[in-house]
C-alpha cells in the first residue's frame, strides 16, 4: 500500500476536519496516510473510524495566535513564526529522515507553507490543499506592521513551490503561478433526516440552535445568556456528553457534527471554512458575529451569502444577552440560494493520486 504524507494547520479544526474527508478518501483508493498536525489526535479519530493512519504531533505552523476567536495578538504571531522558520532547517533534516524510513509517495500540505520546502527536498510530488494562504492572511497586517509584509514574502516563496494546488468555493487569494484546480466543497454533509436526527439525539419539540466557535472555543459562555432562552434548545459539541437545561452538549465521540448543524434552526457562530461548508452542505441558515481582524473574514461572509440565509449580531449583543430578537427571526432559503454536491474530497482524492501514479 502506498503512503501519503499529509501535513495540516492546526489553526482551529477546520482543516483537520477537511483533511480527514480527504484522508478517508485516499484510503477508500488504497492510499494509506501520515498526519502530521499539532490539531488534537482526537478529531481524527473521530472523522476516521474504520481508516488505518498515522499520527505524528508536530509544530510547522502558526496561522495567527489568539487569545480568544476573536482577539489577535499580532506581536506573538510574528515572534512565533520567526522562531519557527529559525528552526526550519532542523524540522527538515527530521522529516527527511521519516521520508526515507516510511518512503512516501507524495507530500500534501493543507494551508501550511514548510512541507512544501519538504516535498521539495525529498524530490517528491508536492499538493496543496488551501482555501487561503498565510501568506495572504499576514500580508493583511502590514498595516500594523511592516514586519507582515517582510514574513508575507517571505512565505510567498513557499507558496510558489507546489506542483498541485487543489481549491474549493470560498476560496480567496491565492497564488496565482500555481498549476492549480477547483473542486466542490469538502465538507460533512448528514445522510439523516432532521426527524431522525431529533429522534436520535433525544431532543424535545423546542427549536434548536447549535452554537458553534471551533477550537479557539468561547471561554465566556455564560455571557451569552443562553441559559434564560428556555424556549430554545442550544446544542454544542465537546469532549463529554452533559445536560444543564436547555443547554446540551454531547459527546463527539458518539454524535457527528454534521448531524448537529442540520438538526438546527440556525448555526450560531463566526465563519470560518470548517462551519460555513457544514452550513451550505446541510442547509442550515447562520447567525454569525465577527471573528476580530482577519483577512478571510469579509471575502469569505460575502461568498457565503449567495449560499445560505445569514444574519449578523455584533459581539456587544452576542456576549450582552442580546440574541433572543436574532433567535426569533426566521432565516429562509430562496430559490436565489447557490448549492453545492458536497463531493471535494472524492475530486481531491483523485487528482492526488493522480499525481501519485504519474
Amino acid at each position: 500500500m502506498k503512503t501519503v504524507f499529509y501535513y495540516v494547520s492546526g489553526h482551529g479544526f477546520g482543516h483537520a476536519v477537511r483533511s480527514a474527508l480527504v484522508i478517508r478518501a485516499l484510503y477508500e483508493r488504497g492510499i494509506r496516510t501520515e498526519i502530521f498536525t499539532s490539531a488534537p489526535r482526537f478529531i481524527f479519530e473521530c472523522n476516521l473510524k474504520g481508516v488505518d493512519f498515522g499520527y505524528h504531533h508536530q509544530i510547522f505552523d502558526i496561522g495567527v495566535v489568539q487569545s480568544d476567536y476573536r482577539t489577535n495578538d499580532l506581536p506573538a504571531t510574528l515572534e512565533a513564526w520567526h522562531k519557527l522558520l529559525d528552526s526550519e532547517k532542523g524540522w527538515l533534516k527530521e522529516n527527511l529522515a521519516l521520508c526515507e524510513r516510511l518512503k512516501p509517495s507524495a507530500i500534501v500540505s493543507d494551508t501550511a507553507p514548510m512541507p512544501l520546502r519538504l516535498a521539495e527536498a525529498a524530490a517528491l510530488p508536492s499538493i496543496l490543499v488551501a482555501t487561503f494562504t498565510w501568506e495572504q492572511i499576514l500580508r493583511f497586517y502590514e498595516g500594523d506592521s511592516p514586519a507582515f509584509a517582510e514574513l508575507a514574502d517571505r512565505l510567498a516563496e513557499y507558496y510558489r513551490l507546489p506542483e498541485l494546488m487543489i481549491y474549493t468555493p470560498l476560496s480567496f487569494g491565492l497564488p496565482e503561478a500555481v498549476r492549480s484546480v477547483k473542486v466542490p466543497l469538502i465538507g460533512k454533509k448528514s445522510g439523516r433526516s432532521r426527524e431522525e436526527i431529533r429522534r436520535k439525539l433525544g431532543l424535545d419539540k423546542r427549536e434548536a440552535f447549535l452554537a458553534s466557535f471551533g477550537g479557539i472555543g468561547v471561554n465566556d459562555i455564560g455571557k451569552l445568556g443562553l441559559e434564560k432562552e428556555t424556549d430554545y434548545l442550544f446544542l454544542f459539541l465537546g469532549r463529554r456528553a452533559q445536560k444543564n437545561g436547555n443547554l446540551i452538549t454531547f459527546d463527539n465521540r458518539e454524535v457527528d457534527h454534521a448531524d448537529l448543524v442540520k438538526v438546527s434552526r440556525a448555526v450560531i457562530t463566526k465563519p470560518g471554512y470548517g462551519i460555513a461548508g457544514e452550513t451550505i452542505l446541510n442547509r442550515t441558515p447562520m447567525i454569525y458575529s465577527s471573528r476580530g481582524k482577519f483577512a478571510e473574514y469579509e471575502p469569505l461572509v460575502r461568498e457565503l451569502k449567495r449560499y445560505i440565509p445569514m444574519r449578523y449580531i455584533p459581539p456587544e449583543e452576542l456576549f450582552g444577552g442580546g440574541l433572543r430578537p436574532y433567535l426569533e427571526t426566521e432565516l429562509r432559503f430562496s430559490r436565489n440560494h447557490l448549492t453545492d454536491p458536497g463531493d471535494g474530497e472524492q475530486k481531491a482524492a483523485d487528482l492526488i493520486l493522480r499525481k501519485i501514479n504519474t
